[in-house]
This record gives structure tokens, C-alpha cells and sequence, in this order.
């Protein structure tokens, strides 16, 4: 069974380490964060939480205190699980504490960052936790040596996960499911994509003159798949569709969800992206029936 929970003893912090290495494919340490500031953040106002089964920990959470302006939040940093316990829930289990945390405390929202053309975890944040977004940056990180961003563009989304509000709720609470492909299908797709000749899909063309209120935006099936058979054409999705993201959102427009079906053997990933009210999208609003 597995617990979650906070640090008990200092020589935690060592194996929350290992979680990060096995978690990010870590040649080695630069890329973790080191013990002595998961303490100080912990011990100044942020939250680490611990997945523990069977005297191992497996994942954890860590986050801190944010500020941006007048509003305060609490910035999730970093969510990890090993490898061989992936699929089990175990991060769901890990969010859903670490809201419980944050509502005690008054927070409202949390933020974080994450690859938006990276299909599995667009999928976990926002058809499962209910996050929302409209701010994209580019090349956030600049360079990362661990071995999922090794070689990447590091172009990120930072995503609001409004913990207190309707539409959270409801998507917790499974009464509020996101679309299937045939929902969305008759919306706009601002995104024209082509198999080469080598059977890789690319992107041909986005358009960035839509005035429709609901665009659907196509990402990559298995951008790590991807990567291990061409990064420059990994990449090339990543910089084709910057302009699209940072275009539209500047227009208003919000990703709300990530649609994903099959084509026979293919893998095909399709945000939602809308021009409606904040109030709105966060009181449970959708625009498909």
C-alpha cells in the first residue's frame, strides 16, 4: 500500500534524490535538487511530500511559495515517481495531497510548469487534475542535461491548477470528462501535418489568423518516441508551433484540454484551446456538447 507523507528523517532527502535521477534518466546528480534546499524549502513555507511503500519511497512532490504581483500561490516545482511504479495513480495520490495542503492553507492556486508537447503528462494535467493555460514560454530552462530533455528545446507551458473552483471539482469528481475526438472534430484545426518518407508525421503548416473562439491545435503522438529516432524533427514541432501558442494566447485564448485517439497504429494528440472568460472556463463551462 502506498502512503503519502512528509520527510520523517534527514536521510530522505538523499532518496528523494534517487527518485529525481531514476525518474528524469539522470547521468548523475547536477540536475537534482540538492538535500540542503528541499530542507530549506520545507522548512520556510513549502511542501514536500513523499509516495512510501515497503520502505521505499517512490515519488515524491516539492514545491514553494510563489508571488506574482498581488497574487500568491504555491508553485509546484517537481513531481517524480520511478519508472517501475509509473501507471499505478501514485502521482494523482501525490496532487491530490498536495491540493489538500494548499487548500488548508488558504491558497487558491497552484502553478507549474511542464513540456507541452509531451502527450502523457498534457493528458494528466489537464483531463485529469483540470488545469488551464495561457502563458508559454520559450526555451525556459535554456540547455537540460538529463536524459528526457537532453538535446530539446526547453519551450514550456506554466499551467494554473485553480484547486478551489467548480471546474477542479468536477473533474476530480469525474463529472466532468473531457471530449473524445469526435466532440472536437468539427472545430477549426489550426495545425496541417504529413507523414515523409519516412513514415514520421511533421507539421506543414499553422495557421495564426483563426478568429474562431474554439481552435483545436495538434502536438506530437510520442514526442519521446520521436526523439530517439530524429531530435531535429522532435524539435521542429517545438519550434514550428511557438508562434501558434504565443499568437493565440496574447488573443485571449486558453488550453482547456488535450484530446488523444488512435489512427490505426498512431498515436494523435490534440489540444483544445478557447476565447472565453476566466470566470467562465473555471465555473465548469465547455464548449462542446
Amino acid at each position: 500500500m502506498v502512503t503519502i507523507r512528509g520527510v520523517t528523517d534527514p536521510r530522505e532527502y538523499w532518496r528523494i534524490l534517487d527518485v529525481m535521477k531514476d525518474a528524469w534518466s539522470m547521468k548523475d546528480y547536477t540536475e537534482a535538487v540538492p538535500p540542503h534546499l528541499l530542507r530549506a524549502a520545507e522548512d520556510n513555507g513549502g511542501l514536500l511530500l513523499v509516495a512510501y511503500e515497503k520502505g521505499n519511497i517512490i515519488g515524491f512532490v516539492f514545491g514553494i511559495p510563489g508571488i506574482d504581483g498581488a497574487r500568491i500561490y504555491h508553485y509546484s516545482h517537481m513531481l517524480g515517481v520511478k519508472k517501475e511504479y509509473r501507471g499505478k495513480g501514485i502521482a494523482y495520490k501525490l496532487k491530490l495531497a498536495q491540493r489538500k495542503w494548499a487548500l488548508e492553507r488558504g491558497y487558491r492556486l497552484i502553478i507549474w510548469t511542464f513540456d507541452p508537447y509531451q502527450g502523457l503528462n498534457a493528458k494528466f494535467n489537464f483531463s485529469k487534475l483540470g488545469v488551464i493555460c495561457n502563458v508559454f514560454r520559450i526555451n525556459y530552462y535554456d540547455q537540460m542535461m538529463d536524459g528526457i530533455n537532453r538535446g530539446m528545446v526547453t519551450d514550456r507551458f506554466k499551467v494554473e491548477w485553480w484547486i478551489g473552483s467548480e471546474r477542479v471539482r468536477k473533474r476530480l469528481e469525474g463529472r466532468l470528462p473531457s471530449p473524445n475526438y469526435e466532440d472536437i472534430n468539427d472545430y477549426e484545426h489550426i495545425v496541417t501535418t504529413y507523414l515523409d518518407n519516412e513514415g514520421i508525421r511533421r507539421v506543414r503548416d499553422v495557421n495564426l489568423n483563426s478568429e474562431e473562439d474554439v481552435i483545436i491545435l495538434e502536438i506530437p503522438g510520442d514526442l519521446n518516441a520521436l526523439k530517439t529516432i530524429n531530435i531535429e524533427k522532435a524539435n521542429e514541432w517545438k519550434l514550428k508551433l511557438r508562434p501558434a501558442f504565443s499568437t493565440y494566447f496574447k488573443r485571449g485564448y486558453y488550453v482547456i484540454d488535450l484530446v488523444t485517439c488512435k489512427e490505426g497504429e498512431e498515436r494523435r494528440n490534440y489540444y483544445v484551446l478557447w476565447r472565453r472568460s476566466l470566470e467562465s472556463i473555471l465555473s465548469g463551462e465547455v464548449p462542446w456538447k
